[in-house]
């Protein structure tokens, strides 16, 4: 058990739950959310050891969502994985201009999701 903790955050709740058990497979601990600012109290309040997040939800809220935990001093130092299914190609350059560490494009491979995680984690 890793006994990091990770907050997952995603308006689809399938995938939500799909990569939440996943994580929580791998050993992690796991706190999920459906929407930005579910998420952003959520890491305000638990400081977690990685974001894992979708980027494009209702109202452009994933966006601020970085932006805002980037500027918390509870969560500024917090790594950010970006999940998305878009296909927009500047994309990940938007996304880590607003504070995300790095993007991984749905569907992803289960190994690359959890090698990812580690590498954001420092755990290799």
């Amino acid at each position: 058990m890793s006994g990091k903790r990770i907050l997952v955050i995603d308006d689809d709740k399938d995938v939500l739950q799909f990569v939440a058990g996943l994580l929580r497979k791998a050993g992690y601990m796991v706190l999920t959310a459906l929407d930005p600012l579910q998420g952003l109290m959520q890491a305000r309040r638990e400081a977690p050891d990685l974001v894992l997040t979708d980027i494009l939800m209702p109202a452009g809220g994933g966006f601020a969502l970085l932006e805002r935990l980037t500027q918390n001093t509870r969560t500024m130092a917090v790594p950010i994985i970006v999940l998305t299914g878009s296909t927009e190609p500047d994309l990940e350059v938007r996304a880590k201009a607003a504070g995300a560490t790095r993007l991984l494009r749905k569907p992803c491979d289960n190994a690359d999701l959890l090698a990812a995680v580690r590498e954001s984690l420092g755990e290799g």
